[in-house]
Formats: structure tokens, sequence, C-alpha cells
């Protein structure tokens, strides 16, 4: 079984692509609010998933409930781990997920759409999203926002492992 990690795909963000470019960069693609919620998926599915697939999307998933569907072309099993922006009655994200959850503990690290408080890791690392362009300068953290993933690509378990150089562990 292959994991990923993706957040922050703001799917029928009608602003995103003005809002990643206002601040320096082309941090997505598309040209249209349309044509970027196909990028994503694309780039989702560039990994190669699989029935076998386990994502975790680290919130803001969509700002219009209409484009929760796209998910559905994503192979696999589908966790949301809840953000800011993921407002819609809880039901409405179970029709494409199987599990709807605030942070999570898994795989010895911590998943999370905000980035936890240094002081609650508990000695663990923490994956996270709603930063988008910022990075924590703390080695301890790890940005899964689209505008940070190599090629802009969901991220593997195996290579959060690589990045945190084996520091986290299969228990949980």
């Amino acid at each position: 079984m292959s994991v990923f990690f993706i957040g922050d795909l703001h799917l029928g963000h009608r602003n995103v692509l003005p809002l990643t470019k206002l601040v320096g960069g082309a941090w997505r693609g598309g040209e249209t609010w349309e044509e970027h919620d196909e990028w994503v998926i694309e780039q989702c599915l560039s990994v190669g998933p699989t029935k076998r697939t386990l994502w975790y999307i680290l919130g803001d998933v969509a700002m219009e409930a209409d484009r929760l569907p796209m998910l559905d072309r994503l192979p696999g099993r589908k966790i949301l781990v809840l953000g800011n922006h993921d407002l819609f009655p809880t039901q409405t994200y179970l029709e494409h997920f199987e599990c709807v959850m605030g942070t999570h503990k898994k795989y010895g690290m911590w998943i999370s759409h905000v980035p936890m408080h240094e002081s609650e890791l508990w000695g663990r690392i923490n994956i996270h999203g709603h930063a988008h362009h910022n990075q924590i300068k703390d080695t301890r953290y790890l940005n899964c926002c689209v505008e940070w993933l190599p090629e802009r690509r969901p991220i593997s378990l195996e290579e959060v492992r690589e990045h945190f150089g084996g520091a986290i562990s299969g228990r949980d």
C-alpha cells in the first residue's frame, strides 16, 4: 500500500491563482480556477496511485462542495484532515472520504492541517498544510501544501521518511 500526503488543494477557489501570484510566483498550475482544479487532480494522478493507495488530504480541500466529486477520480482510500476552510457538513465530505478527522497521530508523527505548536510535538515531527508558501524554519515540520511539495505533487510516506532521515518510525 502506498501512502501520500497533500494539503490545501483549494478546489473551486476562484481567487487561488491571483493570490498565489501576489506572493511572488507561479506556485500553482492553470490559467483559470477550473484549469487549476484539473491541474491539482492531474498532479495527484501523476504519482501513479492504485486502488491500494491511502491519501491524506491535509485540509482546505474545496471551497465549493460541487468540486468534491473531482476527488473520486483518485483511486484508493481518502482521509480528510479538516482545515480552516472545510466548512461543509461532515456528511458532505463522507460522500468522498472514508474518514474525516482533526489532528492525527500516525506513522510516528503528527498529521495536521495547521502546524502544531512546538510544545505539543512531544518528540514527534509534524507534517501539515495551511502555511501555503511559508515554511517553518524548524526541522521538526514539513509543509505539505501544494506550493511546497516537490514538483507540486503529493509526497509519499517513504519520501517523508527520507526527508526526516529515518527519524520517524512505523509505530502508532
